[in-house]
């Protein structure tokens, strides 16, 4: 499974706060410059918190292989 996950955060009373928007099977050519401007755009139409700012930008993948199966 790949993930696409887009991190904000924020610095409240001394404590870094993060806000995380995870995007499913995303496209596999993620244009940088895009998604730069994409997450920006997320925070101007109100998804992201306020006070929150993008941080970073990370695609994730995870492979399951499973080894038994007991009950079928």
């Amino acid at each position: 499974m790949k993930r696409l996950t887009l991190s904000y955060r924020k610095l409240e009373n001394g404590k870094t706060k993060t806000y995380r928007i995870t995007v499913s099977e995303p496209v596999d050519n993620i244009d940088a410059q895009q998604l730069q401007t994409d997450i920006a755009a997320l925070k101007t139409l109100g998804v992201v918190p306020e006070g929150y700012e993008p941080d970073e930008a990370r695609v994730i993948e995870t492979n399951t292989e499973v080894l038994l199966n007991m009950i079928e």
